[in-house]
């Protein structure tokens, strides 16, 4: 009797290569996650990358950065010094000036968070969580609220939180109470204590947070406590012009102010109450969601300090995103409100992403950086992460699938998994002549130190020629592992080149996988040029 044809029993099952953070709470549920990748027509592609753009603070974390939209130009708080960024006058609405920052001011604190909000007065008001400072452009004046300073900032509250802008005023969250206080109309140089100035926290106890305007809400603010969110409306009133929405509120607050990030019609924060654990969560100003899925909350409950975070919104090529970053425990997310997919974002060490806030100045972002004193331009534009020294440093970007796993339990072969990438973009490689046998070296102890005779020669190694071999080194590569106890770990590596320039055959499989009955693959992108890939097939039989 003649063998069955194996051919015939080959199954082809789908490889979702484009997707996100699909993790389970546990890993024999699923390790699917995507680091530094985020997917766009159905296509997995690369997340921002950055360069430096302007160097300031050398070693001094990034605190804040801002835009002026009236006089355009760029501040950014480095240490304890405020520096103005402004791009060429021949040029004013190209990139900034890089190596040439001003110093306009300086705050008394040089680490931790800063607000920053303007007002139609030519003045930039900075909170630091102590002391309130203004930057009074027009006649390049900084005052502050801390006495005994040249430029006196009569600022009669403590503890000076989150800042912001609204109906001509500014509103100040003051840290440890439940007040959050007006400016005079357009005017942040007066401030009053009174009560038609000074509004508070009603719905629970508890300190205030942040009170911000609700982007494309009109008058509307939303006040932000430990374990609430009110709604506020400017009504003009006489007593204060502020009323509090009697019908609605969000039974959550906020665990850091520096999470909150508007964009558009968004109001995105790490939200906690009396009877909840961090979970991210969004406003659109009528209603709250929550953005986590399962596993991204389990990962949140797992937080050592989640009250230290930052978090931002900005837009990747129409795509809205809400990064968030925990540094005491190493880990950056991003949040695609297009795809409704969670990524995982890392800098070139795969560790938690520097970036700490983002902003758009003449069609460029920029950030300030949590582990440095430079702005950075940060888009996809940049496949590489580039610093001061502007050496290009590779962005590890790796995508862990689903499992594969049959409803049988049964084991089975992979004779093959691939998928398809774009290939032929600029690949630069290196071809190395490698000559085996003796290369006349000198010999050296542990220590190391060079043996010599008793007459003082070196000892060398025999000089043999032998048959060399030319070894080609493509700076672009796939590499493929392979875990088969449930995403517990992973074998060693299987390694693709990226094709040279102009080759664009586009097809990569790995053959011969061997046997299992559950497989999960990692695939890791590195290379100094883009990545595209597109969902795949593995061939199985039993």
């Amino acid at each position: 009797m003649p063998a069955p044809n194996l051919q015939q029993s080959i199954q082809e099952v789908p490889l979702k290569m484009v997707g996100g953070n699909k993790f389970g709470r546990f890993d024999k549920i699923s390790v699917e996650q995507t680091w530094n990748m985020i997917v766009s027509d159905d296509a997995l592609m690369p997340y921002a990358g950055w360069a430096v753009a302007a160097v300031a603070g050398g070693s001094n974390e990034g605190r804040g950065i801002y835009v002026s939209t009236v006089e355009n130009f760029l501040l950014a708080v480095i240490g304890n010094q405020v520096y103005r960024f402004t791009s060429d006058p021949f040029n004013p609405d190209g990139p900034l000036i890089p190596n040439s920052p001003a110093a306009v001011g300086q705050l008394d604190t040089s680490t931790g968070d800063v607000f920053m909000a303007e007002n139609n007065a030519k003045q930039i008001l900075i909170t630091d969580g102590i002391y309130a400072y203004i930057y009074d452009y027009l006649n390049d004046v900084f005052y502050s609220s801390k006495a005994g300073s040249a430029f006196l900032l009569t600022f009669p509250f403590t503890a000076s939180g989150y800042c912001s802008f609204q109906d001509g005023r500014f509103i100040v969250a003051i840290n440890g109470t439940q007040q959050w206080v007006l400016s005079a109309p357009n005017n942040g140089l007066t401030w009053s204590p009174a009560a038609s100035s000074v509004g508070e926290i009603q719905s629970k106890p508890g300190f205030i947070q942040a009170a911000l305007p609700m982007p494309g809400g009109g008058n509307n603010l939303l006040v932000f406590g430990s374990n609430v969110a009110e709604s506020w409306q400017d009504v003009g009133a006489a007593l204060f012009p502020y009323q509090r929405n009697s019908t609605f509120n969000i039974d959550y607050g906020c665990l850091n102010p520096s999470s909150i990030a508007e964009l558009e019609n968004f109001v995105v924060w790490l939200a906690a109450n009396e009877q909840s654990g961090p979970v991210i969560m969004y406003t659109q100003g009528s209603g709250v969601k929550s953005i986590s899925t399962d596993g991204i909350n389990f990962k949140l409950s797992e937080l050592t300090n989640p009250s230290n975070c930052e978090g931002f919104l900005f837009k990747q090529d129409g795509h809205l995103i809400y990064q968030i970053t925990f540094p005491d425990d190493n880990l950056s997310y991003a949040y695609d409100f297009n795809t409704e997919l969670f990524f995982t974002i890392t800098d070139e060490e795969l560790d938690y992403h520097p970036a700490r806030q983002v902003v758009f100045f003449n069609n460029d972002y920029y950030f300030v950086s949590l582990n440095g004193g430079n702005v950075y331009r940060f888009g996809t534009q940049y496949t590489t992460a580039s610093y001061e020294d502007e050496v290009e440093k590779i962005i590890p970007r790796i995508r862990i699938t689903p499992p594969l796993r049959m409803p049988s339990q049964r084991y089975f072969i992979g004779k093959s998994v691939g998928f398809t990438i774009e290939n032929g973009l600029q690949n630069n490689k290196t071809t190395i002549v490698i000559t085996p046998g003796h290369d006349g070296t000198d010999l050296t102890t542990e220590t190391p130190e060079t043996l010599i005779t008793e007459g003082g020669d070196i000892i060398t190694t025999e000089f043999d020629e032998g048959d060399s071999f030319t070894y080609v080194n493509y700076s672009s590569v796939v590499d493929l592992s392979i875990s088969r106890d449930g995403g517990e770990s992973f074998g060693s590596s299987s390694r693709l080149n990226m094709n040279e320039t102009g080759k664009r055959k586009s097809r990569f499989i790995w053959q011969r996988l061997g046997i299992v009955n559950d497989v999960t693959f990692q695939f890791r992108f590195s290379g100094y040029t883009r990545f595209t890939a597109f969902d795949g097939i593995a061939e199985v039989y039993q």
